[in-house]
């Protein structure tokens, strides 16, 4: 009975650790497709870095208050809070002892295949001369984007030898194929959709001497001062939604100050 007891203890810690490493690396699946679909927003302005903060800040760290756009845990940084399953309490000790032991990587690129290759690029050579003559801007090209999340676990030193010094690292991928159509702000948005717009090839009347077209045409029609082909203005709210809810008259524009592009 003393061997066996001996035994079933061993297993027991073993599962009662297995549980532990398995919710981290449950969270580690969810923190690469997190890290992935980020990334198919995300411009070349948005480093990897930022996405690693937010990571960490988000879905390896306790947080009650609502996220905000700029959370994030530099790597010098401690945690503040974590799930209780992440910590050994046998020894008091984290099983991630630092945010720095949390690294993401993240890239973008063409899809796989000859036909998929082609396909990109005969539709990309479309969208780009649409949006010269539109004066709009491009859709970007890919539609590939991978993400690679690691997570080195503390050594709980507390453990017998050799287990003491096991050096597990978890790491999980996760690959998307999308269309980045998404624009990262309102401007971004009207220069895309604009691309597939006819009106935007009579954009240049707003500019330069198309403006003192519209100026003699005003002579005859005074309308003409308000014509602004190729305008697009994003975030305007309907007349109906406004006045039925609050009784106010209709606000031009959601925010910004410069409601059209």
């Amino acid at each position: 009975m003393v061997v066996i007891a001996l035994v079933m203890t061993a297993l027991f810690m073993g599962v009662w650790y297995i549980g532990k490493f398995h919710d981290v690396q449950a969270s580690t699946i969810q923190a690469a497709r997190y890290a992935a679909w980020e990334r198919t927003v995300r411009g070349s302005d948005f480093p990897d870095s930022r996405i690693e903060r937010q990571t960490r800040a988000r879905l390896f760290s306790w947080n009650r208050d609502a996220y905000l756009a700029e959370d994030g845990i530099d790597t010098g940084q401690a945690w503040k809070s974590q799930h209780a399953v992440w910590n050994d309490h046998l020894a008091d000790q984290r099983l991630i002892d630092a945010p720095r032991d949390v690294t993401v990587r993240t890239a973008s690129g063409e899809l796989p295949g000859q036909g998929a290759a082609k396909t990109t690029e005969i539709l990309g050579d479309i969208d780009s001369n649409l949006a010269g003559l539109t004066n709009g801007e491009a859709l970007p090209r890919g539609g590939k984007f991978t993400s690679t999340v690691t997570v080195k676990l503390a050594n709980l030193a507390h453990l017998q030898a050799p287990l003491d010094q096991m050096n597990l690292t978890l790491t999980e991928r996760s690959v998307i194929v999308a269309d980045n159509w998404d624009a990262s702000s309102p401007g971004q948005a009207a220069l895309r959709t604009r691309t597939f717009t006819p009106g935007g090839v009579l954009k240049s009347l707003d500019d330069g001497f198309g403006t003192v077209i519209k100026e003699a045409f005003a002579l005859i029609e005074p309308s003409f001062k308000n014509f602004h082909p190729g305008q697009i203005c994003p975030d305007v709210v309907p007349m109906d939604r406004i006045t039925a809810t609050t009784g106010k008259a209709n606000q031009p524009v959601y925010r910004g100050a410069q409601p059209c592009y």
